[in-house]
């Protein structure tokens, strides 16, 4: 018993002495604190708010639904000038821009040139005919075989 009593009393003394400076700690750093801390300290609380049993008295002039006719105006007022705006107006032809897009996206996951368009059949004809020399493809042809 002797031999836990003397370690129980030390370890209990090292937390008393502990705890008495880490008190000081707190109470200083509480004292340096921000201006926000004490604010937020009385919001958590829940201190300052009004008690729901407190009921507002409301201002003359103020009552609500004053205000919906004016809102109601004003949303009247946007929805005109958003009908009339030329951004408004839907594309006239959705369908074949969805289909081009399908298109250009199943190209581009086929790993081709997103644009399918890049040169027609008859450009690339015109490109080879160009470039079509009767010496040189002769030349090839014949050493091809």
């Amino acid at each position: 018993m002797k031999n836990t009593a003397i370690p129980l009393i030390g370890v209990s003394c090292l937390l008393l002495a502990g705890c008495a400076g880490s008190f000081g700690k707190v109470q200083t750093a509480i004292n340096r604190a921000p201006d926000w801390y004490d604010q937020r300290r009385v919001e958590i609380r829940g201190e300052g708010y009004p008690q729901i049993i407190d009921v507002p008295e409301i201002e003359q002039g103020s009552e609500p639904g004053q205000t919906l006719e004016a809102s109601r105006a004003r949303s009247d007022v946007l929805r005109a000038e958003f009908e009339t705006s030329a951004r408004a107006v839907p594309p006239a032809n959705v369908a074949a821009e969805i289909a081009s897009l399908r298109e250009t996206v199943q190209r581009g996951f086929a790993g081709f040139q997103a644009e399918a368009d890049f040169l027609t059949e008859e450009e690339i004809e015109a490109i080879r005919s160009a470039f079509d020399v009767p010496r040189v493809t002769k030349g090839l042809k014949a050493a091809s075989r």
